[in-house]
């Protein structure tokens, strides 16, 4: 035990140089608190909230404590000392001023430019709670930043914990998705949002490649297989949670460190890039395949249809070229036929809303057009009770149900840009919506390009600009979806800069590109910044901060870790 102990709890220093036991138990207490909080981020918005402020806490007493013994020592004449970044002493006073870690002078910036942007806001609530909001911004980094470092076994052990609770949280998903009937896919993870939690795992994945690349020793083969395993179980969660963001982000990634690394690759050059060449190549093939596969020969189909049904009624055809599962959707459609065989298949009327919020007859309309039937009596009567079930649940296609993970994602964007190709419908899809918030925010940024509007005014005057360019998602609550927009419009080009620039010098002057999986994290992160409002939540700011601040405050312990 005692082993154990002192394996992950190691002797603290005070200002004289002598062991301390009531420091050690603040580190003690540190580790702790730092351990939760790295796991709580992917599974407890309430624990996230909790140890932020209890690490807090602990920071500051033990700040006062080294204060009141080094004012104890010096009267006693005995000479004390600063830490120091590497030393396994407590933190200091002065460490808060002199020595500062160029990654914590740009949180502090971050957040300065939030606060200054504060002045002459209208709406102050909303500009209050935003900094509230952010405040991991400032005290993760202000901890763990100018706290003593963590040991390797200590980091290992984190680390380890890390992982270990988003596999978890990938078991509790698939469960939930095998056992709860028309789960959306947004909330097989139910703790956070299932963006936030695919960011968590492309981090993950970067730590498993670096632990899988520098695994040693007996087991060597039998480690690394688990490692590579754990990374494909985690691929293919995301392929679960349709998470086709987080794939762009990790190809992209991938494809960046490449050309960042090209001469350090050595021997392996040519293999990694086969390696990308390749799965390029199958992206493309893939996509290919499945939009002919959605398409089928419909775009080429005669417009020469039959006016009337089997039993003589008059078809009504749409000719709008809409198009689901390689056929018209609004073509062969005979509403009277269909309300008529309707009532005698369901106790649902046409009107009615499935579960879903969608209503019965366009629901039914698409079935029948996903299954190649006609939309009249005699296609519904060739439903079976299966069929009849998924139409009252809302389900508008069997492919929805019955398909491939794959499939399923590649029928849903196919038939979003279909919608908005035919009609210019962009309402319930995230990406057509991304479109318009893009362009709203650019042109509020445009209208306001030194300064931005202020911190607390930002959501009031997107939405203005929305209703003012009479969009279709005028009425939304939502952000820009892009944290660069939403920081040129919050504070101008002359915020934007600040704090951009105040990042890209600190990550220069800790030699960011020395450290690969450092590098694939910050690359991750700052690319989630093109599709997300990453840092406007609280699991945001917790994961744009916390895992960069550990790797920052250890870049020694990693670099020697990297070049074993």
């Amino acid at each position: 035990m005692d082993r154990i102990i002192d394996k992950y709890f190691p002797v603290v220093k005070d200002p004289s140089g002598r062991e301390s036991t009531v420091l050690r138990v603040f580190h003690a207490i540190y580790f702790v608190l730092l351990t939760i909080l790295i796991c709580s981020q992917t599974v407890s918005k309430f624990m996230m909230s909790g140890m932020q402020i209890l690490l807090m806490v602990n920071w500051l007493i033990e700040l006062i404590t080294i204060a009141s013994l080094q004012k104890k020592l010096s009267k006693q004449g005995i000479e004390t000392h600063d830490s120091t970044a590497n030393s396994n002493s407590g933190s200091s006073i002065r460490n808060l001023f002199t020595g500062f870690s160029p990654l914590l002078t740009a949180f502090l910036v971050l957040m300065a430019v939030h606060l200054l942007w504060l002045i002459g806001t209208a709406n102050m609530p909303y500009g209050l709670d935003d900094i509230f909001k952010k405040l991991p911004l400032l005290a993760i980094p202000l901890v763990v930043l100018t706290s003593s470092p963590l040991n390797r076994k200590q980091l290992h052990l984190l680390f380890f914990f890390y992982i270990g609770t988003i596999f978890v949280a990938t078991i509790i998903g698939l469960i939930r998705h095998f056992t709860i009937p028309d789960l959306p896919y947004r909330d097989t993870v139910p703790f956070i949002s299932h963006i936030r939690f695919s960011l968590n795992i492309c981090i993950a994945i970067v730590l498993l490649l670096l632990r899988c690349y520098n695994t040693s020793g007996s087991a060597k083969t039998l480690s690394r297989f688990l490692l590579l395993a754990l990374i494909l179980w985690f691929l293919g969660f995301l392929l679960l949670l349709r998470s086709y963001t987080a794939f762009i982000i990790l190809f992209v990634t991938a494809i960046i460190m490449l050309f960042v690394y090209w001469r350090r690759l050595g021997k392996i050059r040519a293999w990694a890039l086969t390696g990308m060449v390749t799965m390029t190549l199958a992206i493309i093939a893939i996509s290919i395949y499945f939009v002919r596969d959605y398409y089928g020969d419909a775009l080429g189909k005669s417009t020469d249809l039959p006016q009337y049904t089997v039993n003589g009624n008059r078809y009504k055809h749409a000719y709008d070229g809409f198009i689901e599962n390689g056929n018209p959707v609004n073509d062969y459609v005979c509403h009277v036929e269909l309300w008529q065989q309707w009532q005698k298949r369901s106790d649902m009327a046409f009107g009615d809303t499935a579960i879903n919020g969608c209503t019965i007859f366009p629901t039914l309309v698409r079935y029948l057009n996903a299954k190649g039937l006609t939309k009249d009596s005699v296609g519904v009567a060739q439903l079976t009770e299966d069929d009849i079930e998924l139409i009252e649940k809302g389900v508008a296609n069997p492919i929805y149900v019955h398909g491939s993970t794959v499939r399923k994602m590649y029928y849903t964007m196919l038939f979003e840009f279909e919608r908005y190709r035919v009609y210019g419908d962009i309402r319930n899809s995230s990406l057509f919506e991304r479109f318009a918030l893009w362009r709203g925010a650019w042109r509020l940024f445009c209208d306001n390009p030194l300064f931005g509007v202020g911190t607390g005014d930002y959501v009031d005057a997107l939405h203005a600009q929305l209703k003012a360019d009479d969009s279709q998602i005028a009425d939304t609550n939502k952000h820009a979806h892009n944290q660069y927009l939403t920081f040129l419009d919050t504070f101008g080009i002359v915020g934007f800069l600040l704090i951009f620039l105040s990042f890209i010098i600190a990550y220069h002057k800790m030699g960011l590109r020395t450290l690969p999986p450092y590098f694939a994290i910050v690359v991750i992160l700052f690319l989630s910044f093109l599709n997300e409002d990453t840092i406007e939540t609280l699991a945001g700011s917790v994961l744009f901060t916390l895992i960069p601040c550990l790797l920052a405050k250890h870049f020694n312990i990693f670099q020697d870790i990297n070049d074993q």
